[in-house]
């Protein structure tokens, strides 16, 4: 089977889940208690598959339709001779249906099952936890509102401090199914099974974190649900490499331009016009004041230099504004990068203005390019050609004068809105990058790791960006895609070999060619490294 070609996994909302439950019953006649079935027998085989079943079990169970998967779980362990203990956290005359016919059925079938009402109760279940191996955990679903306290919370903090094998159900108790963030306590979890499909909470972090090892299962949903619900968030999966023509020149594998650095700032031009070519791309210009431009030139002499006049500072100064736009004209410039390093200095930050407004070519705006833009947004409306942004979380803030909270609390809301409202492509860096698009769809970013969290590391992705683009993945969201992809993988290769601790943007840049070659020998293991297990 060809993976590439069909392995495309949505994310969910929770508003989106419910409303495709609630198709799936009306539109499709799937019975919830089907669903049920299929979600607790899911668990139970990843147990049989990862655990075994000859260890002793506690289930912990919440009164909402969460809890009632935890007890299918229970009654496939119990039908197994497997030793389980049932515990149900809260009165569970509150059930709804069909978690209300699995709690009846494992009365009648006889599983061990104690009530707890309040703390006074616990001490049972401390014990079963002290003479367990694991914990399998339906405490709180995607319902969760609000901070996690008193008895849920007591129960949640007893099983962490435990420290056995633990299971989750759905998505790791405490967690905001939307935002991936700890609500008060969360349940730390070795594996979680989701169902239907990834929640917002269960990719993002810290929820991916809590998650542990993350599984999905499908259960009976049919497919077409997803669309017909309009979900509109998937993971990023590669994109099948564009052919590197045998007979193709430097020209054929993309023209680059970057304006970059100021004085004192070497490394960003260096890093963005440098990985341009370690990812692939042909023919690489670097736009830089002349001051700076031996000293980057003794470190890459494969790039093409432009020296550009200087303001007293050592930035760029506006002098050079008919030069550069008649250089990407007369060059043939096919992508252009504007920003990186280049200083706040006032003068700089104006013909970086100018010059967003009147690039024809698809624009990179990265770095100091982001905070010149932040004060005049209008520039990214009127543009013509696609536009794309590379804002860590407070440039983020920056561009759209938002509450920091208010981004953390939606970060996919946020984006979609502000990519549809700029008519922009957004890569929102950070654990697990956000890529939006101007349609409102958003892909998550699987690879990468917290050693790439160094200066110098975004200029790397520009570049990145850029060279996919020069490759030849000329639809401008697939070149952002995949340059996240590449980008995180490259730090993923360097990390394997040299640890995170100590690596640098050279280290990235470094391995850009082995995650190349990996993606194009054998996108099958990518995609089954980072990607959510199907079951």
């Amino acid at each position: 089977m060809n993976l590439m070609s069909n392995y495309r996994l949505p994310v969910c909302s929770s508003a989106e889940m419910r409303k495709i439950d609630e198709l799936a019953s009306k539109e499709f006649h799937v019975d919830p208690l089907l669903l049920m079935e299929d979600a607790g027998t899911a668990i139970y085989s990843l147990l049989a598959y990862e655990v075994g079943l000859n260890k002793r079990y506690v289930v912990i169970a919440g009164t909402g339709n969460n809890g009632g998967d935890a007890l299918v779980v229970a009654r496939r362990l119990y039908s197994c001779g497997c030793g389980v203990r049932v515990f149900i956290i809260g009165d569970p005359s509150k059930y709804p249906e069909p978690a209300r016919r699995n709690y009846e059925l494992l009365n009648v079938i006889g599983v061990p099952t104690r009530v707890i009402m309040s703390a006074s109760e616990l001490n049972t279940l401390i014990d079963a936890l002290i003479n367990c191996d694991v914990v399998v955990v339906g405490l709180i679903g995607i319902g969760l509102r609000g901070e996690v306290g008193g008895l849920y919370r007591e129960v949640i903090e007893l099983v962490n401090n435990a420290r056995k094998v633990v299971v989750s159900v759905d998505i790791p108790s405490g967690i905001n199914a939307d935002n991936g963030q700890v609500c008060g306590a969360a349940i730390k979890s070795t594996y979680t099974v989701t169902f239907g499909a990834p929640k917002y909470g269960n990719i993002l972090y810290p929820g991916y974190y809590y998650c542990g090892k993350l599984y999905v299962s499908r259960l009976s949903y049919p497919p077409e649900l997803y669309d017909l619900v309009g979900v509109k968030v998937e993971l990023n999966t590669p994109i099948t490499m564009p052919e590197r023509i045998k007979w193709g020149h430097k020209g054929t594998f993309g023209k680059f331009l970057a304006i970059a650095g100021a004085r004192y700032y070497y490394g960003a031009p260096y890093y963005v016009a440098y990985s341009f070519l370690k990812a692939g791309g042909g023919y690489s210009r670097l736009a830089a004041p002349k001051s700076i431009v031996p000293y980057v030139a003794s470190r890459c002499s494969e790039v093409v230099y432009m020296p550009l006049e200087e303001t007293p500072e050592g930035s760029i100064s506006k002098a050079n504004y008919d030069y550069i736009i008649k250089a990407i004209d007369l060059y043939d410039i096919d992508i252009v990068a504007l920003g990186p390093g280049t200083s706040l200095n006032a003068e700089t930050q104006e013909l970086i203005l100018e010059l967003a407004k009147a690039i024809k070519k698809p624009l990179i705006i990265d770095g100091d390019g982001l905070t010149a833009i932040s004060k005049e947004v209008d520039v990214i409306r009127g543009r013509e050609a696609p536009t794309i942004l590379t804002p860590h979380l407070i440039e983020f803030q920056r561009i759209t004068n938002l509450d920091l909270k208010e981004i953390i609390n939606d970060p996919i809301g946020v984006l979609r809105k502000v990519c549809t409202d700029l008519n922009a492509y957004i890569v929102l860096k950070g654990a697990h990058s956000l890529i939006g698009y101007p349609n409102g769809t958003i892909y998550v970013n699987m690879t990468g790791n917290p050693g790439m969290a160094k200066a110098g590391s975004g200029d790397v992705l520009t570049g990145t960006i850029a060279a996919m683009y020069g490759i030849g993945y000329r639809d401008i969201g697939s070149a952002v895609r995949m340059g996240a992809l590449v980008h995180g993988l490259a730090g993923d290769l360097a990390a394997e070999d040299l640890g995170e601790d100590g690596l640098t943007p050279d280290d990235i840049m470094n391995y850009l060619p082995n995650a190349m070659k990996l993606l194009r020998n054998n996108a099958e293991y990518v995609i089954s490294k980072y990607m959510p297990k199907i079951i």
